[in-house]
């Protein structure tokens, strides 16, 4: 593929937006900014006891806000944050977690749905914001890129004819220049809606280890109940419960044990 005609290279040129006015990262970080994240991540502790009292409305909503600034690929945001309010439902998916005391003691549950069935719908909705509800056209690698390269690469069909086509094609492009190589089954589009996912619930813990909250993700539950309790259609995946509150002491079940940085970071 030329570089004239990859708009992955070209939407460089495209860019109408200089960030003015967004916060950015500069060198007062390493004196305020720096320091306060660096407590934020040691806070950030998987509590399994709470005190069982709710998180206060206009901090929850802040935080579930500060988890849609997390990273998404192509912007298409193919998650959603359930916060389980009703009690009935609560005591539900508690116990869809197989009744952990991180659910049952926990002052918030909040359920992450990955939907990646939702990617048409969030890609129109995504282009509708960026040309002012189609007031405004976009740029030629922008319009190639959310037009053609990433229906191309998204488009599924459940006799899985678009996937072997793809494959194909991926397999032919990638002998002569780097290609994209996936997704080309649904298990790819799973696995790339789960990740979007785990990006929000970082996002998410790290925001309530700020506002002074502890968290816990749960991945051991019964996603079959979980997705009848909410009523979740058949193209929507539970990734995890996180459950949030005040932490009792119990609730910490140990020190915080990490591999050796040699295990984990690799320098090649």
């Amino acid at each position: 593929m030329p570089k004239a005609e990859n708009p992955l290279n070209d939407m460089q040129g495209a860019r109408q937006y200089d960030g003015t006015g967004e916060e950015k990262p500069t060198d007062a970080y390493l004196k305020s900014v720096l320091p306060q994240f660096k407590k934020v991540l040691e806070a950030r502790r998987s509590i399994r006891v709470y005190d069982e009292q709710p998180i206060p409305e206009d901090i929850m909503r802040d935080c579930l806000k500060d988890a849609t600034l997390a990273p998404s690929s192509s912007n298409l945001q193919p998650y959603q944050m359930q916060w389980v309010r009703d009690p009935d439902k609560k005591a539900a998916i508690a116990q869809a977690c197989l009744g952990q005391p991180a659910a049952t003691t926990a002052g918030e549950l909040v359920v992450i749905v990955a939907r990646g069935d939702l990617w048409q719908e969030n890609l129109e909705k995504i282009v509708g914001l960026m040309t002012d509800g189609g007031k405004k056209e976009l740029p030629k690698p922008v319009h190639t890129y959310y037009r053609k390269l990433l229906p191309q690469v998204m488009k599924t069909d459940p006799l899985g004819i678009n996937n072997l086509v793809r494959r194909g094609l991926f397999w032919f492009k990638g002998l002569k220049e780097p290609i994209i190589r996936s997704p080309v089954s649904k298990g790819d589009h799973r696995v790339w809606a789960h990740v979007q996912c785990a990006l929000v619930a970082q996002t998410l813990m790290l925001s309530f280890a700020a506002h002074g909250y502890d968290s816990c993700p749960m991945g051991g539950i019964d996603e079959k109940r979980i997705k009848s309790t909410l009523d979740l259609p058949t193209g929507a995946e539970v990734t995890m419960v996180i459950s949030a509150g005040k932490r009792k002491p119990e609730g910490l079940y140990g020190p915080r044990i990490r591999l050796a940085d040699s295990d984990l970071i690799k320098e090649v």
